[in-house]
């Protein structure tokens, strides 16, 4: 038997050994694959569209490639053939706007979660290789392409089916808080409220902390933005009581439910109002000239039960040029505030072209249950100058 196996073991070594017999080669270099000489800068600024281009040399690791073609797709829109190569190496390039044309779009209709995918398709002697990832059905029918996910992982340089998606850089701060220069007490202090529990009406700072209002030292770019709270009655937000008398809401500096705040070591705290918070900021005028800006500020939901009613709205009243309207930044309710309970999330706008100010509102709302929010780091920024 020992004799047998070793006289097998011989034979599957010899044959694998010799080109016509080599199972691996089979399946690795015999199918259509083309792929870039390097990796590929994939990624393009979002405020620089216009000039943004792609350059790729493009060669054929099997030696078999007999045409290569590549299309594009945007959401439901496809493109035409963009590249018909049949001879290797070679090199191809196009600008942004080139590729957006192929879709009757221009940059303003790019943001910045937006993905470009490009797809190939390879002919060879023996066939012709969709660079789509295979994708089975229950009868395990493929549905989808011929290139295996394992070749397009980082290294490979995969000309198969790849995509170009944006980046924002960062901006510069006009004008922000992160609730810093505001005074604090101690962390079981209450602010006690004016007018009736549900009551609608603008809160006013009691004598001590902590405080709900804050009237900005001035406009420098350092000086933290002014903001106003106000009480909103909400009807049917909780079954046991509306309203409040006396809560923590308001400035505070508080380390229960996280380790640090994301910048500096105060921020803006509201539990079991059994109504809405509204907090409305000093309105901050963006540079003349500036024609890219955005609004970002960060929250954090409180680990509990969240109701129906509970949750976040947040939006930026805006003046332009010629008008002035509403930018919705965020509605966060209900199971969605579960799901992203616990952990600090950033809002932001992204840029925005034309905006000449902004002056941004959040409302938090809870009922019964001791549901908590946190708010800090509130940016309106501008996009950086070239250098």
């Amino acid at each position: 038997m020992k004799k047998n196996l070793k006289i097998i073991i011989g034979l599957v070594l010899a044959l694998g050994c010799t080109n016509d017999y080599n199972t691996l080669q089979d399946i690795t270099f015999q199918g259509g694959y083309v792929a870039f000489t390097e990796e590929p800068d994939l990624s393009f600024n979002i405020l620089k569209l216009d000039t943004e281009s792609f350059t790729g040399t493009l060669y054929d690791p099997n030696a078999n490639a007999t045409n290569y073609t590549l299309k594009a797709f945007f959401g439901d829109l496809e493109t035409e053939t963009l590249v018909d190569i049949s001879s290797f190496p070679a090199t191809i390039s196009f600008t942004i706007p080139e590729i957006l044309t192929e879709f009757g779009l221009t940059i303003d209709d790019i943001d910045l979660n937006d993905k470009i995918t490009f797809v190939a398709v390879v002919t060879t002697p023996t066939g012709i290789f969709d660079g789509r990832s295979p994708d089975y059905d229950t009868n395990n029918i493929n549905q989808g392409g011929d290139t295996t996910d394992r070749l397009k992982f980082p290294g490979h340089y995969n000309a198969m089916e790849f995509s170009f998606t944006f980046f924002q850089p960062e901006g510069v701060k006009i004008r922000g808080t992160s609730f810093e220069e505001v005074p604090v007490g101690l962390e079981d202090a209450v602010y006690v409220r004016n007018g009736g529990n549900d009551e609608t009406i603008d809160l006013v700072n009691g004598e001590n902390p902590p405080f709900v209002d804050y009237v900005a030292k001035g406009t420098g770019k350092d000086d933290e933005l002014g903001f106003d709270s106000e009480y909103i009655s909400i009807t049917n937000i909780s079954d046991n009581s509306l309203g409040f008398s006396e809560e923590r809401i308001g400035v505070f500096s508080l380390l229960e439910d996280y380790e640090a705040y994301p910048d500096g070591v105060q921020g803006f705290h509201s539990e079991d109002a059994d109504g809405a918070i509204r907090i409305t900021f000093d309105p901050v005028y963006v540079p003349e000239g500036q024609e890219n800006s955005g609004v970002s500020f960060e929250v954090y939901f409180g680990v509990t039960g969240w109701e129906e009613l509970d949750g976040l709205h947040a939006y930026a009243n805006i003046t332009t040029d010629d008008d002035s309207g509403v930018l919705e930044l965020a509605g966060i309710f209900s199971n969605e505030t579960e799901n992203i309970a616990g952990q600090w999330l950033k809002i932001d706008s992204g840029y925005q072209k034309g905006i000449r100010s902004y002056q941004l509102v959040i409302q938090i709302q809870s009922g019964a249950t001791a549901e908590s929010f946190d708010l800090d780091n509130i940016i309106i920024y501008e996009a950086q100058e070239e250098q």
